[in-house]
């Protein structure tokens, strides 16, 4: 099913393949430095030049917040009071998890690149003509790899490798050989849901629009989207929430 949805994604036609309708025989042309270690095929090209724009995109807001940074927030919506009223709710879900101000700031900077970057991919999606790169599993992995290896680190070097192996191993000293390999895909299976959980509601949510503006009356799309912009918010919301939830079990007792 992966694998189809997989193919399905990579056939989404974007304004970029009007503009320049060769671009994805000139990009596969790169051979192996191309093509993806998930399923063989190439990496597409859309969601590699969507991912560098969210970039570019956050980087102008942050940098033009930064210029205008002033002691008191701004009266009216900015990019500023944007950024800072995500801070502030990532803030409040690290404190409300880990209950340790100074462990909770480490891991702010995290989970708040987390946040915004998948909250500007997932705007992509209302956009006509484009495609969010969170509705691509390859996008998807490298975020959720980062959060295995972040909450990994973190509890190992909060409590100590032999200290984490024991919870594995679990309280009843008998049921060991039975309980660590749970444990053990429980922690390895983390990723995948993250994963495979953002790259479905995006893509499903991104399929469903366009088909709807191929063939329902010009207004009702409209619906759609602005049940796709819930989706936007839900799904960064989950991803970080998920990941704060990794940080706090990994770190706490």
């Amino acid at each position: 099913m992966i694998q189809v949805a997989l193919a399905e994604a990579e056939g989404i036609s974007t304004w970029i393949d009007f503009f320049f309708p060769k671009i994805h025989d000139l990009w596969q042309q790169f051979g192996s430095l191309g093509f993806t270690w998930l399923n063989g095929t190439h990496v597409s090209f859309i969601h590699v030049a969507l991912t560098l724009l969210s970039m570019a995109v956050v980087a102008i807001l942050i940098i033009a917040s930064y210029k205008k940074f002033k002691p008191l927030p701004d009266e009216k919506l900015t990019p500023r009071t944007i950024f800072e009223l995500v801070i502030d709710l990532v803030h409040g879900l690290l404190l409300g998890q880990i209950h340790d101000p100074k462990k909770a700031r480490k891991y702010l900077p995290l989970v708040f690149a987390l946040a915004i970057f998948i909250f500007f991919n997932n705007v992509f999606a209302l956009i006509p003509g484009l495609a969010p790169a969170t509705d691509n599993l390859n996008t998807n992995v490298g975020m959720a790899l980062i959060v295995f290896f972040v909450s990994t680190i973190a509890g190992i070097r909060e409590k100590g490798l032999l200290h984490v192996l024991k919870e594995m191993w679990g309280p009843i000293p008998v049921l060991g050989p039975l309980m660590f390999p749970i444990e053990l895909i429980s922690q390895l299976v983390r990723p995948v849901t993250l994963s495979i959980r953002l790259m479905g509601n995006m893509y499903g949510d991104h399929a469903v629009v366009a088909v709807l503006m191929s063939l329902c009356a010009p207004m009702i799309p409209a619906v759609m989207m602005c049940l796709g912009a819930l989706v936007v918010v839900i799904q960064t919301a989950v991803f970080c929430i998920l990941t704060v939830v990794y940080i706090s079990m990994a770190i706490s007792e």
